[in-house]
Protein backbone atom coordinates (compact mmCIF):
# COMPACT_ATOMS: atom_id res chain seq x y z
CA UNK A 1 0.00 0.00 0.00
CA UNK A 2 1.14 3.59 -1.16
CA UNK A 3 2.39 5.91 2.01
CA UNK A 4 -0.40 8.42 0.53
CA UNK A 5 -3.35 6.03 1.25
CA UNK A 6 -5.80 7.37 4.41
CA UNK A 7 -5.18 4.01 6.08
CA UNK A 8 -1.62 4.05 6.45
CA UNK A 9 -0.47 4.24 10.52
CA UNK A 10 2.76 5.86 10.92
CA UNK A 11 3.91 4.40 14.32
CA UNK A 12 6.43 6.35 16.57
CA UNK A 13 9.18 3.80 18.35
CA UNK A 14 11.23 5.05 20.93
CA UNK A 15 14.04 3.25 22.97
CA UNK A 16 17.53 4.61 24.22
CA UNK A 17 18.90 2.56 21.01
CA UNK A 18 17.88 0.19 18.69
CA UNK A 19 19.86 -3.18 19.35
CA UNK A 20 18.40 -6.67 20.93
CA UNK A 21 15.25 -6.63 21.85
CA UNK A 22 13.91 -3.66 20.73
CA UNK A 23 15.16 -4.26 17.51
CA UNK A 24 13.53 -6.71 17.27
CA UNK A 25 10.12 -5.27 19.00
CA UNK A 26 10.99 -2.05 15.85
CA UNK A 27 10.89 -5.13 13.20
CA UNK A 28 7.64 -6.75 13.79
CA UNK A 29 6.23 -3.28 14.03
CA UNK A 30 6.98 -3.47 10.14
CA UNK A 31 5.69 -6.49 9.28
CA UNK A 32 1.99 -4.98 10.80
CA UNK A 33 -0.46 -4.02 8.13
CA UNK A 34 -0.04 -0.74 6.14
CA UNK A 35 2.22 0.60 9.10
CA UNK A 36 5.69 3.41 8.30
CA UNK A 37 7.75 3.40 11.56
CA UNK A 38 9.60 5.79 12.87
CA UNK A 39 12.05 6.05 15.62
CA UNK A 40 13.35 8.22 18.45
CA UNK A 41 16.24 7.33 20.34
CA UNK A 42 19.40 8.88 22.34
CA UNK A 43 22.41 7.41 20.33
CA UNK A 44 22.69 6.75 16.29
CA UNK A 45 22.18 3.44 14.95
CA UNK A 46 25.50 1.36 14.57
CA UNK A 47 24.52 -1.32 11.76
CA UNK A 48 22.62 -1.45 9.02
CA UNK A 49 18.89 -2.39 10.56
CA UNK A 50 18.24 1.95 10.43
CA UNK A 51 16.77 0.92 6.80
CA UNK A 52 13.72 -0.72 9.12
CA UNK A 53 12.88 2.99 9.49
CA UNK A 54 11.37 6.18 7.26
CA UNK A 55 13.14 8.50 9.51
CA UNK A 56 14.68 8.90 13.54
CA UNK A 57 15.23 11.84 15.02
CA UNK A 58 18.08 11.48 17.92
CA UNK A 59 17.68 13.18 20.64
CA UNK A 60 19.98 13.85 24.28
CA UNK A 61 17.33 12.01 26.59
CA UNK A 62 14.47 10.12 25.50
CA UNK A 63 13.05 10.02 29.10
CA UNK A 64 12.67 14.46 29.03
CA UNK A 65 9.06 14.34 27.68
CA UNK A 66 9.84 17.86 26.15
CA UNK A 67 12.73 16.58 24.13
CA UNK A 68 10.18 13.55 23.06
CA UNK A 69 7.18 15.63 22.09
CA UNK A 70 9.79 18.19 19.95
CA UNK A 71 11.19 15.17 17.97
CA UNK A 72 7.79 13.56 17.71
CA UNK A 73 6.02 17.00 16.52
CA UNK A 74 9.48 17.06 14.08
CA UNK A 75 8.45 13.70 12.88
CA UNK A 76 4.95 14.48 11.82
CA UNK A 77 5.38 17.84 10.11
CA UNK A 78 8.22 15.82 7.96
CA UNK A 79 5.56 13.04 7.26
CA UNK A 80 1.80 13.70 8.45
CA UNK A 81 -0.21 12.31 11.11
CA UNK A 82 1.26 10.55 13.49
CA UNK A 83 -1.17 6.99 14.89
CA UNK A 84 0.90 6.20 17.42
CA UNK A 85 3.54 6.48 20.07
CA UNK A 86 5.00 3.39 21.44
CA UNK A 87 7.75 1.57 23.61
CA UNK A 88 9.25 -1.73 25.27
CA UNK A 89 11.13 0.27 27.77
CA UNK A 90 9.78 0.52 31.46
CA UNK A 91 11.66 4.03 32.08
CA UNK A 92 9.88 5.44 28.99
CA UNK A 93 6.51 4.52 29.20
CA UNK A 94 5.51 7.51 31.21
CA UNK A 95 7.62 10.05 28.89
CA UNK A 96 6.04 8.53 26.03
CA UNK A 97 2.38 8.45 28.04
CA UNK A 98 2.65 12.29 28.26
CA UNK A 99 3.78 12.81 24.19
CA UNK A 100 1.02 10.59 22.89
CA UNK A 101 -1.31 12.69 24.83
CA UNK A 102 0.01 15.90 23.67
CA UNK A 103 -0.38 15.28 20.18
CA UNK A 104 -3.86 13.54 20.58
CA UNK A 105 -3.02 9.88 19.59
CA UNK A 106 -4.65 6.87 21.02
CA UNK A 107 -2.69 4.76 22.80
CA UNK A 108 -1.81 4.35 27.10
CA UNK A 109 -2.77 7.54 28.82
CA UNK A 110 -0.33 8.92 31.61
CA UNK A 111 -3.15 7.96 34.22
CA UNK A 112 -2.47 4.44 33.53
CA UNK A 113 0.88 4.49 33.43
CA UNK A 114 1.18 5.73 36.32
CA UNK A 115 -1.25 3.62 38.59
CA UNK A 116 0.92 0.83 37.35
CA UNK A 117 4.53 1.90 37.69
CA UNK A 118 4.02 4.19 40.49
CA UNK A 119 4.44 2.19 43.45
CA UNK A 120 2.17 4.15 45.80
CA UNK A 121 -0.23 4.27 43.62
CA UNK A 122 0.14 0.52 42.73
CA UNK A 123 -0.84 -0.27 46.61
CA UNK A 124 -3.60 1.58 46.56
CA UNK A 125 -5.17 -0.15 43.37
CA UNK A 126 -4.35 -3.45 44.70
CA UNK A 127 -5.31 -3.58 47.78
CA UNK A 128 -9.02 -1.34 47.03
CA UNK A 129 -9.15 -4.33 44.72
CA UNK A 130 -8.59 -7.13 47.58
CA UNK A 131 -5.79 -7.94 46.33
CA UNK A 132 -2.93 -9.17 48.58
CA UNK A 133 0.36 -6.94 49.17
CA UNK A 134 3.10 -5.98 51.69
CA UNK A 135 2.75 -4.65 54.65
CA UNK A 136 4.14 -1.26 53.58
CA UNK A 137 4.33 3.14 54.26
CA UNK A 138 5.22 5.48 52.24
CA UNK A 139 8.10 8.08 54.01
CA UNK A 140 8.77 11.49 52.99
CA UNK A 141 11.30 11.71 55.60
CA UNK A 142 14.29 10.54 58.15
CA UNK A 143 11.95 10.05 61.25
CA UNK A 144 8.67 8.67 59.50
CA UNK A 145 11.08 6.29 58.25
CA UNK A 146 13.22 5.03 61.27
CA UNK A 147 9.26 4.89 63.32
CA UNK A 148 7.93 2.45 60.61
CA UNK A 149 11.55 0.50 60.46
CA UNK A 150 10.97 -0.04 64.04
CA UNK A 151 7.16 -1.23 63.70
CA UNK A 152 8.08 -3.54 60.66
CA UNK A 153 11.44 -4.86 62.75
CA UNK A 154 14.14 -5.76 60.63
CA UNK A 155 15.08 -7.25 58.27
CA UNK A 156 12.64 -5.14 55.94
CA UNK A 157 13.03 -3.69 51.79
CA UNK A 158 13.51 0.08 51.49
CA UNK A 159 13.28 1.03 47.61
CA UNK A 160 11.72 3.90 45.37
CA UNK A 161 8.23 4.74 44.22
CA UNK A 162 9.72 4.15 41.14
CA UNK A 163 12.47 2.77 38.84
CA UNK A 164 13.11 -0.93 37.13
CA UNK A 165 15.66 -3.71 37.46
CA UNK A 166 15.66 -3.82 41.08
CA UNK A 167 19.39 -1.77 41.49
CA UNK A 168 17.58 0.82 44.13
CA UNK A 169 15.96 -1.86 46.33
CA UNK A 170 17.57 -2.75 49.56
CA UNK A 171 17.48 -5.60 52.04
CA UNK A 172 18.01 -3.86 55.25
CA UNK A 173 19.22 -6.56 58.03
CA UNK A 174 20.17 -3.75 61.14
CA UNK A 175 19.97 -0.11 62.37
CA UNK A 176 23.60 0.56 60.40
CA UNK A 177 21.89 -0.23 57.03
CA UNK A 178 18.79 1.71 57.33
CA UNK A 179 20.90 4.72 58.54
CA UNK A 180 23.36 4.51 55.77
CA UNK A 181 19.97 3.91 53.09
CA UNK A 182 18.36 7.40 54.57
CA UNK A 183 21.91 8.92 54.06
CA UNK A 184 22.02 7.85 50.45
CA UNK A 185 18.20 8.51 49.85
CA UNK A 186 17.04 11.35 51.72
CA UNK A 187 13.65 10.69 51.66
CA UNK A 188 11.67 14.07 51.30
CA UNK A 189 7.94 14.99 50.21
CA UNK A 190 9.75 15.46 46.42
CA UNK A 191 11.24 12.17 46.94
CA UNK A 192 9.75 9.65 48.91
CA UNK A 193 11.17 6.13 49.96
CA UNK A 194 8.77 3.18 50.13
CA UNK A 195 9.81 0.59 53.08
CA UNK A 196 7.77 -2.72 53.27
CA UNK A 197 8.12 -6.26 54.90
CA UNK A 198 10.84 -8.22 53.75
CA UNK A 199 8.89 -11.45 52.26
CA UNK A 200 10.36 -14.88 52.14
CA UNK A 201 8.87 -17.48 50.31
CA UNK A 202 9.14 -18.32 46.10
CA UNK A 203 8.60 -15.21 44.81
CA UNK A 204 7.48 -15.67 40.86
CA UNK A 205 5.82 -13.45 38.25
CA UNK A 206 2.71 -13.59 36.07
CA UNK A 207 2.81 -12.06 32.65
CA UNK A 208 -0.27 -11.20 30.52
CA UNK A 209 -1.10 -9.57 27.15
CA UNK A 210 -4.66 -7.60 27.86
CA UNK A 211 -7.05 -6.80 25.19
CA UNK A 212 -9.37 -4.08 26.38
CA UNK A 213 -8.88 -4.50 29.80
CA UNK A 214 -9.58 -8.23 30.00
CA UNK A 215 -6.27 -10.36 30.07
CA UNK A 216 -6.66 -13.25 27.18
CA UNK A 217 -3.10 -15.15 27.92
CA UNK A 218 -0.93 -15.42 31.08
CA UNK A 219 2.55 -17.29 31.51
CA UNK A 220 3.96 -17.90 35.43
CA UNK A 221 7.94 -17.88 35.96
CA UNK A 222 9.59 -19.01 39.17
CA UNK A 223 12.68 -16.88 40.15
CA UNK A 224 15.31 -18.75 42.29
CA UNK A 225 16.48 -17.53 44.67
CA UNK A 226 14.35 -13.99 45.00
CA UNK A 227 15.63 -11.30 43.10
CA UNK A 228 16.81 -9.09 46.68
CA UNK A 229 18.88 -12.86 47.30
CA UNK A 230 20.69 -12.71 44.41
CA UNK A 231 21.52 -9.03 44.56
CA UNK A 232 23.00 -9.18 48.21
CA UNK A 233 25.09 -12.53 46.85
CA UNK A 234 27.10 -11.82 43.93
CA UNK A 235 27.82 -15.08 43.42
CA UNK A 236 24.90 -16.44 43.38
CA UNK A 237 23.75 -17.50 39.63
CA UNK A 238 20.07 -16.77 39.82
CA UNK A 239 17.51 -18.47 37.36
CA UNK A 240 14.15 -18.29 36.10
CA UNK A 241 11.86 -21.29 35.30
CA UNK A 242 8.74 -21.58 33.79
CA UNK A 243 7.58 -24.91 34.50
CA UNK A 244 5.35 -26.84 32.00
CA UNK A 245 2.28 -27.52 34.06
CA UNK A 246 0.96 -23.96 35.38
CA UNK A 247 -2.67 -25.29 36.28
CA UNK A 248 -1.18 -26.99 39.86
CA UNK A 249 -2.99 -25.89 43.06
CA UNK A 250 -0.18 -24.17 44.43
CA UNK A 251 -0.31 -21.43 42.16
CA UNK A 252 -4.05 -21.18 41.52
CA UNK A 253 -4.23 -18.09 44.14
CA UNK A 254 -1.49 -16.43 42.78
CA UNK A 255 -2.84 -16.46 38.80
CA UNK A 256 -6.41 -15.61 40.14
CA UNK A 257 -5.22 -12.80 42.23
CA UNK A 258 -2.83 -11.51 39.32
CA UNK A 259 -5.16 -11.48 36.58
CA UNK A 260 -7.39 -9.36 39.11
CA UNK A 261 -4.58 -7.61 40.01
CA UNK A 262 -4.41 -6.27 35.81
CA UNK A 263 -8.00 -5.58 35.95
CA UNK A 264 -8.16 -4.20 38.49
CA UNK A 265 -4.94 -1.70 36.90
CA UNK A 266 -7.60 -0.69 33.65
CA UNK A 267 -4.41 -1.00 30.96
CA UNK A 268 -6.48 -1.42 27.88
CA UNK A 269 -4.34 -3.52 25.35
CA UNK A 270 -1.10 -4.39 26.95
CA UNK A 271 1.55 -6.80 27.62
CA UNK A 272 2.08 -6.46 31.52
CA UNK A 273 4.35 -7.92 33.88
CA UNK A 274 3.21 -8.52 38.05
CA UNK A 275 6.15 -9.91 40.60
CA UNK A 276 5.35 -11.39 43.88
CA UNK A 277 5.50 -13.98 46.34
CA UNK A 278 3.51 -16.83 47.63
CA UNK A 279 4.73 -16.94 50.93
CA UNK A 280 5.38 -19.66 53.37
CA UNK A 281 1.88 -19.14 55.29
CA UNK A 282 0.04 -19.17 52.10
CA UNK A 283 -0.50 -16.11 51.24
CA UNK A 284 -0.11 -14.34 48.00
CA UNK A 285 1.43 -10.50 48.15
CA UNK A 286 2.04 -8.63 44.76
CA UNK A 287 4.98 -6.23 44.91
CA UNK A 288 5.63 -4.51 41.39
CA UNK A 289 4.28 -4.04 38.28
CA UNK A 290 5.03 -3.06 34.63
CA UNK A 291 3.06 -2.52 31.32
CA UNK A 292 5.65 -3.51 28.97
CA UNK A 293 7.07 -7.11 27.62
CA UNK A 294 9.23 -8.68 30.62
CA UNK A 295 13.05 -8.66 31.12
CA UNK A 296 15.26 -10.97 32.38
CA UNK A 297 14.99 -13.20 28.95
CA UNK A 298 11.55 -14.01 29.48
CA UNK A 299 9.94 -12.95 26.18
CA UNK A 300 12.33 -15.32 24.60
CA UNK A 301 11.57 -17.71 27.06
CA UNK A 302 7.81 -17.02 25.85
CA UNK A 303 9.34 -18.22 22.49
CA UNK A 304 10.50 -21.39 23.65
CA UNK A 305 7.29 -22.06 25.98
CA UNK A 306 4.84 -22.00 23.21
CA UNK A 307 6.57 -21.96 19.57
CA UNK A 308 5.58 -18.36 19.15
CA UNK A 309 7.08 -15.32 18.78
CA UNK A 310 6.64 -12.63 21.32
CA UNK A 311 7.74 -9.70 19.80
CA UNK A 312 5.15 -10.25 17.21
CA UNK A 313 3.00 -10.78 19.58
CA UNK A 314 3.91 -7.04 21.49
CA UNK A 315 3.21 -5.42 18.41
CA UNK A 316 -0.09 -7.48 17.68
CA UNK A 317 -1.28 -6.74 21.01
CA UNK A 318 -0.35 -2.67 21.54
CA UNK A 319 -1.07 -1.58 18.13
CA UNK A 320 -4.02 -3.84 16.57
CA UNK A 321 -5.43 -4.82 20.06
CA UNK A 322 -5.43 -8.30 18.81
CA UNK A 323 -4.45 -11.06 20.51
CA UNK A 324 -3.64 -14.54 17.98
CA UNK A 325 -3.80 -17.35 20.27
CA UNK A 326 -4.54 -19.51 22.27
CA UNK A 327 -1.40 -20.99 22.38
CA UNK A 328 -0.49 -24.42 23.94
CA UNK A 329 2.66 -24.64 26.71
CA UNK A 330 5.02 -27.37 25.24
CA UNK A 331 7.92 -26.79 27.12
CA UNK A 332 9.20 -26.19 30.33
CA UNK A 333 12.32 -23.72 30.26
CA UNK A 334 14.82 -21.72 31.67
CA UNK A 335 17.26 -19.52 32.15
CA UNK A 336 20.63 -19.28 34.36
CA UNK A 337 22.21 -15.76 34.26
CA UNK A 338 25.81 -16.33 34.15
CA UNK A 339 27.88 -14.75 37.36
CA UNK A 340 30.37 -15.42 39.92
CA UNK A 341 32.59 -14.09 42.72
CA UNK A 342 35.22 -11.82 42.26
CA UNK A 343 34.94 -8.27 40.45
CA UNK A 344 36.99 -6.49 37.84
CA UNK A 345 37.08 -7.14 34.34
CA UNK A 346 36.10 -10.69 33.00
CA UNK A 347 39.05 -12.86 32.11
CA UNK A 348 37.35 -16.23 31.14
CA UNK A 349 34.67 -18.72 31.09
CA UNK A 350 35.51 -22.36 32.25
CA UNK A 351 33.02 -25.35 32.22
CA UNK A 352 30.67 -24.65 29.29
CA UNK A 353 32.18 -26.72 26.57
CA UNK A 354 31.23 -29.83 28.90
CA UNK A 355 27.69 -28.71 29.34
CA UNK A 356 26.89 -28.11 25.66
CA UNK A 357 28.30 -31.84 25.86
CA UNK A 358 26.30 -32.85 28.15
CA UNK A 359 22.50 -31.18 27.13
CA UNK A 360 22.82 -30.83 24.04
CA UNK A 361 19.82 -29.51 22.12
CA UNK A 362 18.20 -29.12 25.31
CA UNK A 363 20.36 -25.61 25.21
CA UNK A 364 17.92 -23.29 22.93
CA UNK A 365 19.81 -19.66 23.40
CA UNK A 366 23.29 -18.70 24.83
CA UNK A 367 24.81 -15.65 25.43
CA UNK A 368 28.52 -16.12 26.97
CA UNK A 369 30.36 -13.46 29.33
CA UNK A 370 32.59 -11.19 27.34
CA UNK A 371 36.09 -11.14 28.16
CA UNK A 372 37.34 -7.99 28.91
CA UNK A 373 33.96 -6.60 29.94
CA UNK A 374 34.09 -4.91 33.09
CA UNK A 375 31.63 -7.14 35.94
CA UNK A 376 27.57 -6.62 35.26
CA UNK A 377 26.39 -5.10 38.73
CA UNK A 378 22.79 -6.80 38.88
CA UNK A 379 21.35 -10.43 38.73
CA UNK A 380 21.52 -10.51 35.50
CA UNK A 381 24.48 -10.91 35.17
CA UNK A 382 27.27 -11.34 32.33
CA UNK A 383 25.36 -13.71 30.27
CA UNK A 384 22.98 -16.61 30.10
CA UNK A 385 22.17 -20.01 29.10
CA UNK A 386 18.27 -20.95 28.37
CA UNK A 387 17.38 -24.88 28.22
CA UNK A 388 13.92 -26.13 27.45
CA UNK A 389 12.44 -29.96 28.19
CA UNK A 390 9.14 -30.90 27.71
CA UNK A 391 9.66 -32.13 31.80
CA UNK A 392 10.37 -29.42 34.32
CA UNK A 393 12.14 -31.84 36.30
CA UNK A 394 14.50 -32.23 33.42
CA UNK A 395 15.21 -28.13 33.13
CA UNK A 396 15.58 -27.97 36.47
CA UNK A 397 18.26 -30.50 36.43
CA UNK A 398 19.83 -28.43 33.40
CA UNK A 399 19.74 -25.46 34.85
CA UNK A 400 21.59 -27.29 38.58
CA UNK A 401 24.49 -28.56 36.10
CA UNK A 402 25.26 -25.54 34.40
CA UNK A 403 25.32 -23.69 37.71
CA UNK A 404 27.68 -26.51 38.77
CA UNK A 405 29.81 -26.63 36.01
CA UNK A 406 30.55 -22.68 34.36
CA UNK A 407 32.64 -20.71 36.30
CA UNK A 408 33.38 -16.94 35.30
CA UNK A 409 37.23 -16.19 36.26
CA UNK A 410 36.97 -11.96 37.00
CA UNK A 411 41.04 -10.03 37.56
CA UNK A 412 40.38 -9.67 41.04
CA UNK A 413 39.10 -12.39 42.74
CA UNK A 414 37.81 -11.12 45.46
CA UNK A 415 34.84 -9.34 46.10
CA UNK A 416 36.65 -5.77 47.45
CA UNK A 417 34.00 -3.36 47.06
CA UNK A 418 32.24 -1.82 50.53
CA UNK A 419 28.30 -1.93 50.87
CA UNK A 420 28.55 1.80 50.90
CA UNK A 421 30.17 2.08 47.60
CA UNK A 422 27.97 -0.68 46.11
CA UNK A 423 24.82 1.01 47.07
CA UNK A 424 26.11 4.38 45.67
CA UNK A 425 26.48 2.84 42.62
CA UNK A 426 22.83 0.90 42.41
CA UNK A 427 21.39 4.13 43.35
CA UNK A 428 23.35 6.15 40.73
CA UNK A 429 23.00 3.50 37.44
CA UNK A 430 19.55 1.71 38.78
CA UNK A 431 16.86 3.91 35.98
CA UNK A 432 19.36 3.75 33.38
CA UNK A 433 20.17 -0.51 33.96
CA UNK A 434 21.04 -2.29 30.65
CA UNK A 435 21.48 -5.86 30.52
CA UNK A 436 24.86 -6.87 29.73
CA UNK A 437 23.96 -8.44 26.27
CA UNK A 438 22.16 -4.94 25.04
CA UNK A 439 25.47 -2.76 25.99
Amino acid sequence: MSENSNDLRRIVFVAPSFAGESLRSAREITMLENVELLGICNHPFQNDDRSLFRDVVCVDDTNDFRQLLEAARSLQQKHGPLNRIVTTYEILLESVAQTGEALGLEGMSVETVRRALNKSSLIATLRQAGIGTARSQICADEASSREFAIQLGFPLVFKPLTGSGGLATWSIHDDEQLELALVLTDPSPARPMLIEECLSGQELCLDTITIAGEPRFYSLCLYRPSILEALEDPAIQWRCVMPRDISDDRYRQFIVQGLDAVRALSVGDAMTHMEGFLLDDGRVCFTDATLRPAGARIAPMLAHAYDIDPYRAWARTVLDGTFDGPWTRRFAVGTVFLRGAGSGAIESVEGFKTVEHELGEAIVDVRLPRSGALKASTYTGDGYVTVRHPETAAVEAALDLISRRVRINYSNSELTTFLKDEWVRRLQFYQFYKPAWEI
